[in-house]
């Protein structure tokens, strides 16, 4: 007993843990004069598509009910009247403006379920929208919000969503547009991060990475179709896999395409980057393309064909019958061995289940799942319209044996 108190006392003090290391907000890289140029220039052809929308339509004789804002994002997006802001804050912290799933990197908080809540956040968010970004708004943010008490809960769930991760895989993001995070193995981290690593991960325990590194050997290239893209953070990690064997198409509302276009293809430096108009045809080669959703009709078949498509957290937001008319368009421009990687759950009363109908138009589905990497196993599945060996074949016993990064990686 004594020696064994004598250990216990004996034992050196455990060291406290030492602080965080941040990325503030102003510790970004700061576009170029150029930079926000070419900027400018997209933000004019995104704003034409979005003012243009309602005569386009009706003159098309489209659906209105399919191609304008419905279910959850009627009441979020106006048809008409929105601005689009082109000063250089504006554009150089497009990140804080973008809280796609519901994260505001402004404040490091979510607004439906605050952890952080301040009298003053309401107030200074209208004063955004109505004024846009303002040096002193900028100021009063880094004096009011500290990122390394903010971030320090999402540190240990970034930690596992990284484990046993090859490390081309790990979401590597950008540190500009605003982004702020903690400093983790040299790489940035809050709780947008953990999100896009979950559906990386996703991606990658359910055999959907193999195949496109299988698809790019055969071919040369593979085509990704991404339906709501927000700001862009999955098609920045999958260029980060892929390299120039990745060709991305981004479909989404012309107002989201404001952000996408803008993170995108400023990361790309514009090469290979399109915001298509009407009438403009698919380019035979580029590295990111921008489609309103209401040229869906004209451009058919011309964006495929798709090797994979990709969906996470709008269907549900949307009205039953856009979910069914996207489902049908995936099915159309899918190549027989392409698949639809989709995270989606009606979380909300008002929210379309669209798994059902999804089941409805795809006879294969797999359900992702693993023991090997952290993912959102309870709503992310793999749909197919033939049996695609390389994904539903694919096991945790498979990612075991296949850490190794594909000749391929990056290129």
């Amino acid at each position: 007993m004594f020696s064994a108190l004598k250990r216990a006392f004996g034992r050196p003090p455990i060291a406290p843990k030492p602080p965080l290391r941040v990325h503030g907000l102003r510790d970004g890289y700061r576009l170029s004069a150029e930079q926000h140029a070419y900027c400018v220039t997209l933000v004019d052809r995104v704003e034409r598509l979005y003012r243009d929308a309602p005569a386009y339509v009706d003159s098309r004789g489209l659906d209105r009910a399919l191609v304008f804002p419905g279910n959850e994002w009627a009441g979020i997006i106006p048809v008409e009247g929105l601005a689009f802001r082109r000063t250089y804050n504006d554009i150089n912290f497009v990140r804080l403006m973008a809280p796609f799933a519901g994260y505001y990197l402004m404040f490091l908080d979510r607004l439906d379920v605050r952890h952080f809540a301040e009298p003053w956040n309401d107030a200074f968010l209208a004063d955004i929208g109505q004024h846009g970004l303002r040096e002193d708004l900028i100021d009063r943010l880094v004096e009011r919000v500290d990122p390394a008490e903010r971030l320090a809960g999402c540190v240990e769930e970034y930690r596992q969503h990284i484990r046993n991760v090859p490390k081309q895989y790990v979401v590597r993001t950008p540190r500009m547009f605003g982004e702020i995070g903690v400093e983790v193995d040299g790489l940035l981290a809050n709780p947008d991060v953990t999100l896009c690593q979950s559906r990386i991960n996703g991606m990658l325990c359910s055999g959907v990475l193999d195949k496109l590194h299988a698809d790019v050997a055969r071919r040369g290239r593979v085509r990704v179709l991404e339906i709501g893209a927000g700001f862009g953070p999955l098609g920045q990690a999958l260029k980060n896999i892929f390299g120039d064997s990745l060709e991305y198409v981004v479909v989404d509302l012309p107002s989201i395409l404001y952000y996408s276009g803008i993170y995108l293809a400023t990361l790309a430096n514009g090469e290979g980057c399109h915001v298509l108009l009407p009438g403009e045809k698919v380019p035979d080669r580029f590295k990111f393309l921008f489609v309103a959703n209401y040229l869906l009709d004209e451009l058919g078949d011309s964006l495929g064909p798709i090797d994979l498509a990709l969906n996470a957290m709008s269907f549900p937001e949307m009205s039953p019958e856009q979910v069914r008319y996207y489902a049908e368009l995936l099915k159309r421009l899918l190549r027989t061995d392409g698949v639809v990687f989709d995270e989606n759950a009606a979380l909300k009363p008002h929210h379309t289940d669209s798994k059902a109908i999804f089941a409805e138009v795809f006879p294969y589905r797999k359900v992702v799942t693993s023991d090997v990497v952290v993912t959102k196993n309870w709503c992310q599945d793999v749909w197919a319209s033939s049996y695609v060996g390389d994904v539903f074949d694919y096991s945790d016993a498979t990612l075991r044996t296949s850490r190794e990064p594909p000749p391929d990686a990056g290129r």
